[in-house]
């Protein structure tokens, strides 16, 4: 069997595939507005693979049966755009939809004169031009393809994935075909067959398409619009090449060769006016001013305007007046925010660094009546004579700042938080009701980020007056234990004065008081840094037997064995966190009852336990109330004393446990990390 029967078998069976889809969608349930079309659509692509099959009809009847079919999924193209019943959703398209139209109707004059003028060499000039037009269908209709799927919504997507694939393997196919049309004159036999599968493909696409329920929606972003724009220019570009060469090569190949420099050279002409950015921001404002009802594209201003905030590239006035600029591409702005008088004073640049402010920018009356007016202010048509609120001229400085353009107030609640000045952009246009709003919305919302952001200001400078105010209660705590320890000293003094051994002790004391006083004051100073110095290696028995000298002597404490590990942190904040635990210990103790101290250790951690046996705590208290600061059991406590012990042992890096039962005493542990040669040599002893 030869070749040719095998192509017009796979053609057939491609026929009757397409006819079985048509007919199981018209017995289908679904009703979606473009299910004629798509069996219009089918039927026609039947006919054609049909009468494709050589020997069947003349070439020139074969493109008025591929310009029928075409046209018929070129309106189902147009009814799918047009399927959300919004006549805007057709505007971008409705050029391409016309020049396509046109191209195939193009075909009936060329069918024509190809049965007046039967000669071969003209035959095969009108085919070649037949196959362009086809050419550019098919690229046109890829394109519509393109911006069908790419401007339909998230949810609208999964409705009409089969049919664009249908779609898009059906005309990439069919690019294809159109192209060897074009290059070779005859059709290969393989392309015949890869138009056939193709088809088939696209059939079983479309009925799948056809078992879903919904209306699509279509809402074409600006970018899938310029990109679809870009390709249609290349497209008839591309055609305008071809068409030309192929005329102007055939009658004399110099020229040929002279038109091919001369269409290299255009287009390099052309990139290089579009890198102007004045030409290209000319261009975008005619196309959006022509192509889309709205001039911005509000989801992806807000988008950039949410991404330009919430970087942290620069300081938050910046970054506010770039959100701001880039919304009419201005190349630079600056921000005036309320000073102590009321007046308006420069507060932020972004891009302007030859700025000149006076110190009082704006006056507070002219902030008033700039409130009152609530609107973008074109500083062009104040310079013009036009003034917009009751005539209060603007400053002198900011109307002679020619580089100034817009002065937006930024308003929340009320209030004017700040004002930008933006410059002049590279092309400036005059602005409209759209410009305004959206400025003036925008406005408001970084007046909120601009009061959020100050509130975060004004709370962590509360915050570090609260910590410079914590550490003087702690300064004071320690003061107070000072105040007594001097007291006991001295009705001790009265009794005892004449004891030598009672002076040495008396001295020993008072040399620890001053020392304790001067590392009060070293802590008072360094109060950012939590009081704690830089952590050293110490030993934890060495610091019990310096912190409870007095302790130990009076026999109200027990040193247990061990404190041989070597661990890390501050000697003094470690002395405070002792003293204040065995004092709390000691009066929590009976009289006859020691205060126990033990050194427990891991692997990494070397432990400072202080064990009483006294009344103990409830675990509601140890959870609720012990680390409360401000929260005294004692009626001349502060209350910040367990609160400060457990902020310093974190300070160094470590943690304090607590263990307790009611009625049978209480165990703090001080964890600090054990110093690093020493943990070497646990972990060489294990």
């Amino acid at each position: 069997m030869s070749v040719a029967f095998f192509v017009s078998l796979v053609q057939a069976l491609a026929a009757f595939a397409c006819l079985t889809s048509a007919y199981l969608l018209w017995r289908g349930a679904a009703q979606a507005p473009s299910r004629a079309l798509v069996i219009a659509g089918l039927g026609t692509t039947a006919a054609h693979l049909l009468v494709s099959t050589p020997g069947v009809i003349d070439p020139a009847g074969i493109w008025l049966v591929t310009a029928l079919r075409n046209l018929v999924w070129l309106a189902l193209i147009r009814a799918l755009f047009a399927a959300d019943g919004r006549h805007a959703s057709l505007r971008p398209v409705g050029p391409l939809l016309i020049a396509l139209a046109l191209a195939e109707l193009l075909q009936v004059p060329l069918a024509v004169l190809a049965g007046i003028f039967p000669i071969p060499v003209a035959f095969s000039l009108m085919a070649k031009v037949s196959a362009i037009f086809h050419l550019l269908f098919a690229i046109g209709t890829l394109v519509l393809v393109h911006n069908l799927y790419g401007g339909a919504g998230p949810q609208q997507r999964p409705r009409i994935k089969w049919m664009a694939g249908a779609l898009v393997v059906a005309w990439g196919t069919e690019l294809n075909v159109f192209a060897a049309s074009y290059l070779w004159g005859e059709l290969p036999a393989a392309m015949s067959f890869l138009r056939a599968a193709a088809w088939s493909v696209a059939a079983f696409f479309l009925w799948l398409d056809g078992r879903q329920k919904g209306a699509r929606e279509f809402s074409p972003s600006r970018t899938v619009t310029f990109q679809s724009l870009s390709l249609i220019v290349i497209a008839f570009y591309l055609f305008a090449l071809f068409t030309i060469d192929g005329a102007v090569a055939g009658d004399d190949p110099g020229l040929g060769i002279v038109g091919r420099f001369g269409a290299v050279v255009f287009a390099i002409a052309i990139g290089a006016l579009l890198a102007s950015r004045n030409l290209r921001t000319w261009l975008r404002e005619i196309l959006v001013r022509n192509l889309f009802r709205h001039r911005y594209d509000y989801r992806e201003e807000w988008l950039r305007l949410s991404a330009t905030i919430g970087a942290n590239s620069a300081p938050a006035e910046q970054r506010v007046v770039q959100a701001l600029a880039d919304i009419v591409d201005s190349p630079a702005g600056f921000l005036m925010s309320p000073g102590d008088d009321g007046a308006f004073e420069l507060s932020a640049h972004w891009q302007w660094p030859t700025l000149e402010v006076p110190a009082t920018g704006i006056p507070e009356t002219l902030v008033r009546m700039i409130a009152c007016d609530g609107g973008v202010i074109e500083l062009d048509r104040v310079r013009n004579g036009h003034q917009p609120f009751g005539g209060h001229h603007l400053p002198q400085w900011l109307t002679s700042l020619s580089r100034a353009w817009l002065l937006v107030p930024l308003q929340v609640d009320g209030r004017t938080t700040g004002m930008i000045v933006l410059a002049r952009p590279a092309y400036s246009r005059e602005l409209d009701w759209e410009d305004h709003d959206l400025l003036r919305i925008v406005g408001q919302q970084l007046a909120a980020h601009l009061s959020q952001n100050q509130a975060q200001k004004a709370l962590l400078e509360s915050a570090r007056f609260d910590e410079f105010n914590r550490r003087m209660a702690f300064v004071m705590h320690d003061i107070k234990n000072l105040a007594s320890q001097f007291g006991l000293l001295v009705s001790n003094a009265e009794r005892h004065i004449e004891k030598p051994a009672f002076r040495a002790d008396m001295l020993v004391t008072l040399r620890n008081a001053t020392e304790r006083l001067e590392g009060l004051i070293g802590r008072l100073s360094n109060y950012g840094t939590n009081g704690v110095g830089s952590p050293s290696p110490l030993s934890p028995l060495d610091a019990v037997h310096s912190a409870l000298r007095a302790e130990i002597a009076g026999d109200l404490v027990e040193v247990g064995h061990g404190g041989g590990a070597t661990l890390l942190g501050d000697h003094d904040a470690l002395e405070t966190v002792l003293k204040h635990l065995v004092r709390n210990a000691i009066e929590a103790s009976n009289a006859d009852q020691k205060v126990e101290i033990h050194f427990p250790g891991t692997d990494r951690m070397a432990g400072v336990a202080v064990v009483d046996s006294g009344c103990g705590m409830s675990p509601e208290f140890i959870r609720s109330g012990l680390f409360k600061p401000f929260v005294s059991t004692k009626n001349n406590g502060f209350g910040i004393g367990a609160y400060e012990a457990r902020e310093l042992v974190r300070a160094m890096g470590g943690r304090l446990e607590v263990e307790s039962r009611v009625g049978a005493g209480s165990r703090f542990v001080i964890w600090l990390p054990r110093a690093a040669e020493q943990a070497d040599e646990d972990r060489k002893v294990a």
